[in-house]
């Protein structure tokens, strides 16, 4: 039993998802199954079963066979998992690239600012906390709160997600924040995003980073294997980041 609630945590670490870590070792214990049994042994209730094995099968962890005019699922071999975080690698590695192409023209706009500018980095379940109270700090009646790049629950690790729906969203709230969100298409069904009487878009956009940006502050979210949260406080920074924003809102669907 030990064995495997550490495998199942292993699991985890890598990138899979509570639910996904649970229904592929249920896979792996009764074999080809339909979503029914996996559930059942898994022991586990959700309505998003289907898209959990479609996301478990994108990452090379489970197959899908029809069989009789019925739908079934099987593990893949655990010796897979090495193919995976090979895979994560080279996205993580992609990634990188894509930020030092990216980070050049932050820094321009940086070196031309003539007032004092704060760079922090955090990482981890507990950095993102951090740097999302600096965001929290700036709610008050009337601002302004731009996001861009709302993913799908589950590319939030469980802290974090827990964190903003416990002590995120209720301040937005509480201090009737305007908030406008630029959504991907992938996380098109996730409402709980959605705070009351905030205005929506939606953009194909494929892409681990959210972006904040609330008065002063902006603050560049990345999910990947590691949270890595970037936080630069400046206006003249913040109103060209409000301004991309507001080019994409106009192609945005609403």
């Amino acid at each position: 039993m030990e064995e495997i609630q550490k495998f199942e945590a292993l699991l985890r670490e890598i990138g899979l998802t509570n639910y996904e870590s649970k229904i592929y070792l249920a896979l792996l214990d009764i074999g080809k199954s339909t979503s029914g049994e996996i559930l059942k042994k898994a022991e586990i209730r959700t309505g998003k079963i289907y898209e959990i094995l479609e996301s478990l099968k994108n990452k090379g962890f489970v197959s899908e066979i029809i069989e009789n005019n019925i739908k079934k699922f099987s593990p893949t071999d655990p010796n897979r998992i090495d193919i995976y975080l090979k895979k994560k690698k080279e996205i993580i590695s992609n990634y990188e690239k894509s930020l030092k192409n990216f980070l050049p023209s932050i820094m321009e706009k940086i070196n031309k600012d003539k007032n004092p500018i704060k760079i922090e980095i955090f990482t981890g379940d507990e950095g993102y906390k951090t740097a999302s109270y600096k965001e929290i700090n700036r709610y008050k009646k009337g601002s302004k709160l731009y996001v861009l790049g709302v993913l799908p629950e589950e590319k939030y690790s469980k802290i974090a997600h827990s964190h903003y729906m416990e002590n995120v969203q209720p301040r937005r709230l509480l201090k009737k924040v305007e908030v406008k969100k630029i959504f991907t298409e992938e996380a098109k069904g996730e409402t709980k995003y959605i705070e009351k009487g905030t205005q929506v878009r939606y953009i194909p956009y494929n892409s681990p980073i959210t972006i904040n940006i609330i008065d002063d502050l902006t603050i560049l979210e990345i999910f990947s294997i590691e949270i890595i949260m970037i936080s630069i406080e400046s206006k003249e920074i913040a109103e060209s980041f409000i301004d991309q924003f507001n080019l994409l809102w106009k192609i945005a669907k609403k």
